[in-house]
């Protein structure tokens, strides 16, 4: 069996820290430009779930040399954290492990060590302290974690150390070779983790833990238990945020002139023209008298319109009579209502008279003919609807946003 000198384990080990440490750095650099694909949506306070390695070194405290006993380890991890402040992982941890035997204590030449193979699987509740000291901040880029846990160690491939003991010239009873080449015992565990949210998503850590296991742990019985250091570096991976809340958009508002158009009626005072037409009829050879009725319209419509004319034309009937007979009863029943008018007060410069004896017949039947048709004509002031188009203005709040 090969023996190793402190300084050659020492070196050995920073050598491997250095490695890991470089390691770890040169991914935590490639994945911080991923930083910017995180979902802008995602409540990183909120419970999540992480996965990460580790790599560094443990020593055992088992009476020995603890430079001696200094070993590398890995890990791997898996957990969710409830909220922002409590979480729980699965942790296995292994490799390899070492133990010793002073010179002085077992009558040997020197002391002696040997290597064996364990693995530590353990359940750790975790306690972000920087998250319930200063819960209002929604994000820190260091987080201070304590963790405690319980769990199994399984060791295995101790043919080293059955070696030694077979080459024992002297054995003290108090460190008896018992269970065999492989063995299963309890850990417990406490420990602190520094933590670098290097972004969102990735996570850097150094993890310091102190392991308390059976004393047939690494089949060496010192009747007491034993006591694990180990130092870990790590790199996690959070996932499984939950959606951010949407947040209250405070309404942003700024007034504007609302304009409504419509449409509005309007009354004009125009002067139409209107014509009124009044038939006085005759009997056969009778040129009087006019209709009180007739003459009280006409004169209504006189005082009622401007600019009004009057034309009065008398007729006479054809089928009876003669043309002179006719044109003379024409001439009577026009003058007759003409004269009628002037009495009543109407300027006779507005009337014109005119009669047509049996020459124009205006109706198809005969006795109509003998009749006098009077025409006013005249302008009233009229007010004329009209739609002109209107608008009205308003002040009006408006959100914006």
């Amino acid at each position: 069996m090969a023996l190793c000198h402190p300084s050659y384990l020492a070196f050995n080990n920073w050598n491997f820290m250095n490695k890991a440490f470089s390691f770890l750095t040169a991914a935590a650099l490639c994945l911080s430009l991923s930083a910017n694909a995180q979902k802008a949506d995602r409540d990183y306070s909120s419970a999540h779930n992480f996965i990460g390695v580790q790599g560094g070194g443990q020593v055992t405290f088992t009476h020995y040399k603890l430079t001696d006993l200094l070993t590398p380890q890995y890990a791997v991890q898996f957990g969710r954290y409830f909220n922002d402040k409590v979480g729980a992982r699965l942790h296995v941890m292994g490799w390899q492990n070492k133990g010793g035997f002073k010179a002085d204590r077992f009558n040997l030449k020197s002391d002696v060590d040997y290597k064996f193979k364990a693995v530590t699987g353990d359940l750790d509740l975790l306690m972000n302290m920087t998250n319930i000291i200063n819960p209002k901040r929604a994000s820190h880029a260091f987080d201070w974690v304590l963790l405690a846990g319980f769990g199994v160690n399984y060791g295995w491939d101790f043919d080293e150390y059955e070696n030694i003991t077979k080459s024992f010239t002297a054995l003290n009873a108090t460190y008896p070779q018992n269970c065999g080449t492989k063995h299963a015992s309890y850990n417990g565990r406490f420990g602190t983790q520094f933590n670098w949210n290097v972004c969102d998503a990735f996570t850097i850590g150094l993890e310091l833990q102190a392991n308390y296991k059976n004393d047939m742990y690494n089949l060496k019985v010192n009747n007491t238990p034993d006591w694990q250091a180990a130092a870990l570096l790590g790199l996690t991976y959070n996932f499984g945020y939950k959606k951010k809340a949407p947040k209250a958009v405070e309404p942003v508002y700024e007034t504007r002139i609302d304009t409504t158009w419509y449409n509005d009626t309007q009354y004009k005072k125009v002067m139409e023209e209107e014509t009124l037409r009044r038939d006085l009829y005759f009997s056969i050879r009778e040129s009087s008298p006019v209709s009180e009725q007739t003459l009280s319209e006409i004169i209504n419509f006189v005082n009622t319109h401007k600019d009004v004319k009057i034309d009065v034309t008398g007729y006479a009937d054809k089928g009876t009579g003669n043309a002179d007979i006719n044109m003379k009863y024409s001439r009577q029943r026009a003058e007759a209502v003409t004269n009628a008018l002037v009495k009543a007060g109407i300027d006779k410069s507005i009337i014109t008279t005119d009669y047509k004896g049996d020459t124009v017949q205006p109706f198809a039947e005969n006795d109509k003919n003998r009749v006098t048709i009077t025409v006013a004509t005249g302008k009233v002031e009229k007010e004329k609807p009209e739609t002109v188009k209107k608008f009205r203005t308003k002040e009006v709040r408006v959100c914006v946003n």
